[in-house]
């Protein structure tokens, strides 16, 4: 019994420490005088607001949805594509804002269907309700995807798409399989 007793007072103050270490988060810039290791004045500081991208707006009307969504416009999302896909992709900026009469905004990302190695040709726009609230289709030129992700091969994966909606949350679907079938590509908020 007193050995037990005895590594338990040198296993103590080793946890101890090391439950000290870990309270570390990360390296942190500690000012001891030496300018080689101290970061430059003329540096922006870490934490300065990025500056707003101002989104470019169109004087006219928002398109209409494309040809093939017309059927699923105002849906829940699941009673017109029930079936759910397996999609890489992003939904980047609102691209354009439309202020003629309907206004509206046009959404821009990409999309790649990996099951079947192609681009996503269709995408719809959903509300928070799961709504289906705009549509628009693929074959945008995107080379920062195939240089991200090598093992997408097509430099046209961006989509734009388009809804009557001029701010709010939205998500963007990929229609995949045999057109019976969504994945996402994101969500954004303007």
């Amino acid at each position: 019994m007193p050995a037990m007793r005895t590594s338990s007072f040198l296993i103590a103050p080793a946890l101890a420490g090391l439950l000290a270490l870990a309270a570390c988060d990360q390296p942190k810039f500690r000012d001891k005088g030496d300018s080689a290791t101290a970061p430059s004045a003329a540096a922006p500081a870490a934490d300065a607001a990025p500056k707003a991208r101002v989104i470019p707006s169109k004087a006219e009307p928002v398109p209409g949805p494309p040809e093939w969504a017309k059927g699923v416009m105002g849906k829940n999302l699941r009673a017109a594509y029930p079936k759910t896909g397996i999609c890489k992709g992003n939904t980047d900026i609102v691209d354009v804002k439309f202020t003629g009469d309907p206004a509206g905004t046009q959404l821009l990302g990409w999309g790649w269907d990996v099951p079947n190695k192609v681009r996503v040709a269709k995408v719809v726009l959903v509300d928070k309700s799961l709504n289906i609230v705009g549509a628009g289709g693929g074959g945008v030129e995107r080379l920062d995807v195939p240089q991200a992700l090598p093992e997408i091969t097509d430099k046209m994966t961006g989509w734009t798409a388009v809804t009557r909606l001029t701010a709010g949350p939205l998500d963007a679907y990929g229609v995949v399989g045999d057109g019976d079938a969504v994945c996402v590509l994101g969500h954004i908020e303007f």
